[in-house]
């Protein structure tokens, strides 16, 4: 598969996903909707980071919340994380098991934050 023809499918990808797991994002919805989320919080690598990048324009424009890219050194590495009081964490990654994004949300569960994760499989 191509690349081009990846990108000419991704509408209807992403409505069959949507269609799936309306119920799931839903229930996110109503959940954050009750707390105070001040800002998003994203952590991504490789073709997952630009994903990221095109969500910050998208999420920036449309719920007005900043949203800030993760490096994901500082946790693994260096385990100096930043506090992510009143953010939402996001993981985006293919497989769902990139140690350094799986710390970042982790952190992000820790210290009381609610998390995401999106990634190829749903389960």
């Amino acid at each position: 598969m191509s690349l081009k023809s990846e990108i000419f499918e991704q509408p209807t990808v992403l409505s069959d996903l949507l269609e799936k797991q309306m119920g799931n994002v839903q229930a996110l919805a109503r959940d954050l909707r009750d707390r105070e989320i001040r800002y998003v919080f994203l952590a991504a690598r490789g073709t997952s980071d630009h994903a990221g990048l095109y969500a910050k324009y998208l999420w920036g424009a449309f719920n007005r919340l900043p949203i800030a890219l993760a490096t994901p050194s500082l946790f693994s590495l260096y385990h100096k994380p930043p506090s992510l009081q009143n953010s939402l964490v996001v993981g985006v990654s293919q497989s769902g098991q990139s140690p350094d994004i799986v710390g970042v949300v982790e952190e992000g569960r820790r210290q009381g934050a609610p998390t995401l994760a999106i990634t190829i499989d749903a389960a």
